[in-house]
């Protein structure tokens, strides 16, 4: 017997058992599949009871007592922990949380994707009358994540390896650096702690057993992972109490460990000082420094804006970097070629190969809820069936196939699921014995929802009152997992410090079709202008939060960074709806649509910066003679190709067009003019 086909017979048999089975009537029942020795065969059971707890079936031993002259003990399952009940969501609750669950899966990259898509069907069965679907668009918000598209599967395999509490064995591959020294290629063993979206990438949190201390890793950079599979039941570590995935991955670079910490104090041009708090998480411009060279390139950046007050040695290490850039501006340059040449591709990397365990256990999980599917909407089409489980046709019908030949033993034909599809293709069924409704969910089914919700719908009103509904109804088990799960998984951008009201406003302005007037300060000099917008909705781009709608002034589409926004109004006037955003248009590495009157520049890497270049801008940089690395960007105006030459710390300048060059000029000698008073 197929051993999903035996679990499901099991489930049934305890399902609908009035009494607990005992494990020598198991035996009887089951020759086949825990007769033998006894030793095996129990560990046999022990193996199928951990995989059915895992998916939401809550099994367990009752110990033997006297009862009715009897010595009743054994195994069952509980029905009314078993099933999930009607979360009796309101039509807003359901359409909010089913947008934040759509939104999450649109990325692409959702580590728990399977487990949110696992969790929407179950709460749509569950339901009673017809759930109140929204998509993403209804909401007026997309979350992109543009990327390796082998991220997913290393995702899933590292969700999987967190909840479960399995190491894993990585090869991971570091940046090269601005000084040319090339990134550490190391094979380590890792026990991950957490996951986490933070700094625009995704991050494995864990302790490294190479470096014997907790490290932080881009997950975009393992070239190879393998979770152990030893003991697959038992956990390889214990997570540290209090542990946050979110607020570790979320150091910023001149938090990371290198020296022991040292007090920067930053100053800011008058009108810039919101930068201290928005950019810098200090209000009153004093940090905490332990890496200063993580800290150098965003001062850098910033030009004459912000600049570091104290101690000298800080200082002098951006005076020295300045100086050195205006060494290579007071030079003629060599004209940049005419367009780049061909760069190889960049590695793929082989996401984690399918484990075909894993593949057993998701064809269990889908065959749990399509009975309680096709008894929703009896006489329902296979296609139609298929669709509303997400499924193909195929796959539906070999399913329904297996179904057939499950019940309780002794398997006669009055003990089987009698499912079936006629010469018309309808799925009917007669006799469902036990699996009429969908299984209850599951604690990482549960983490799913929130953290979908965490990342599209922060402190929606109705998004928060369908998670709680449904997390009370988790077995006590599963409530206790969910609640360790909780802190291990950051999936969402944090709303920049001060903007949650901005945010939130822009949302209100988009789902209503509302005029709003932005305060919108561009350059970060205190010095805003109004930008009157009718809003399309709100985007979390790589982990950078924009809204994007019709600007009257321009009479065209435009983005703006929430970061930048100061106040939002409204107008008073409403506009038609634009209809939904598409997520195809936003998955590009840069949330920039060319207008035509952009400027052309060229931006040229020192050869210690040339790999770090050509990693970066693909087959828009080119390698020419002496090693440097000439890049081609389009930009409405000279601003973001001066701040991106300013951060490289003295290792890159701009060569072309003219006006640019000068305007990277004239922005480092304002900056030093900071530093010399």
């Amino acid at each position: 017997m197929d051993k999903t086909e035996r679990l499901l017979d099991l489930v049934a048999l305890l399902l609908d058992a009035r009494e607990p089975v005992s494990f020598a009537e198991l035996r009887e029942v089951f020759p086949d599949e825990y007769g033998g020795a006894r030793a095996n065969a129990e560990r046999k059971l022990e193996r199928d009871k951990a995989e059915l707890l895992q998916l939401g079936v809550p099994i367990e031993y009752v110990e033997p007592q006297r009862l009715d002259e009897r010595e009743l003990g054994g195994y069952r399952i509980d029905r009314k922990a078993f099933f999930l009940p009607d979360p009796k969501l309101t039509p807003e609750e359901s359409a909010a949380l089913y947008a934040a669950g759509a939104a999450a899966l649109a990325a692409h990259d959702f580590p728990f994707a399977q487990d949110l898509m696992f969790a929407l069907r179950k709460i749509s069965l569950a339901g009673s009358g017809e759930t109140a679907v929204a998509s993403a668009a209804a909401r007026r918000l997309l979350i992109v994540r543009p990327g390796d598209p082998s991220l997913p599967g290393k995702l899933h395999a590292l969700g999987t390896a967190v909840a479960r509490r399995k190491r894993v064995h990585i090869v991971y591959q570091s940046p090269a650096t601005l000084d040319g020294k090339p990134g550490e290629r190391t094979e380590r063993d890792v026990d991950p702690y957490g996951l986490a979206f933070r700094g625009g990438s995704r991050r494995l949190v864990g302790y490294c057993h190479l470096r014997t201390a907790l490290r932080v890793f881009l997950v975009a950079r393992l070239e190879s992972m393998e979770v152990n599979e030893q003991k697959p039941n038992t956990p390889d570590f214990e997570t540290p109490e209090g542990f946050d995935a979110g607020a570790v991955a979320g150091r910023r670079p001149w938090q990371w460990l290198a020296t022991a910490p040292q007090t920067v104090t930053l100053n800011f041009a008058p009108g810039s000082e919101p930068l201290g708090e928005r950019i810098f998480d200090a209000h009153d411009g004093k940090l905490s420094v332990s890496y200063l060279d993580g800290l150098i390139p965003l001062v850098l950046s910033l030009g004459d804006r912000v600049w570091i007050e104290s101690p000298p040695q800080a200082r002098e290490k951006v005076v020295n970097a300045l100086r050195s850039l205006k060494a290579r501006l007071s030079a003629e340059p060599s004209p940049p070629a005419q367009t780049p040449a061909s760069t190889p591709a960049p590695k793929q990397t082989r996401p984690p190969k399918p484990d075909a365990h894993d593949d057993k256990r998701e064809r269990l999980r889908r065959l749990l809820l399509v009975v309680p599917a096709a008894r929703r909407k009896p006489g329902a089409h296979l296609d139609e069936l298929a669709k509303e489980l997400g499924l193909d046709p195929a796959q539906l019908r070999a399913d329904i196939d297996l179904l057939g030949l499950i019940g309780r033993p002794p398997f006669s034909p009055d003990d089987l699921i009698d499912i079936s599809v006629d010469e018309r293709g309808r799925v009917t069924v007669s006799l469902d014995q036990s699996f009429s409704r969908p299984p209850q969910l599951t604690a990482v089914e549960a983490l799913a929802l929130a953290a979908a919700a965490e990342e599209v719908a922060p402190a929606d009103p109705a998004v928060m009152a369908a998670l709680t509904k449904l997390t009370e109804t988790l077995t006590p088990a599963a409530r206790q997992l969910y609640s360790a799960l909780a802190r291990r998984v950051a999936t969402s951008t944090p709303v920049p410090r001060g903007a949650a009201p901005i945010l939130a406003q822009l949302r209100k302005a988009a789902e209503e079709h509302k005029e709003i007037v932005l305060e919108y300060d561009k350059e970060g000099r205190g010095a805003p202008e109004d930008r009157t917008l009718q809003p399309q909705g709100v985007i979390d781009h790589a982990g950078v939060w924009y809204v994007i709608g019709h600007d009257l002034a321009r009479n065209a589409e435009r983005t703006f960074r929430v970061d930048r926004i100061m106040t939002v109004r409204e107008t008073g006037a409403t506009f038609p709806d634009p209809g939904p955003l598409d997520p195809a248009r936003f998955q590009r590495e840069q949330l920039f649509f060319p207008s035509g009157h952009e400027l052309p520049v060229v931006l040229r890497f020192s050869p210690a910066a040339s790999a770090w270049a050509l990693a970066r801008y693909g087959s828009r940089a080119s390698q020419i003679d002496g090693g440097a690395v000439d890049a081609w960007i389009e930009s409405a105006g000279s601003q973001y190709a001066v701040s991106q030459a300013l951060s490289l710390a003295g290792e890159a300048e701009i060569v072309a067009p003219p006006e640019a060059r000068q305007a990277l000029s004239d922005a480092v000698e304002n900056a030093l003019a900071r530093y010399e008073k």
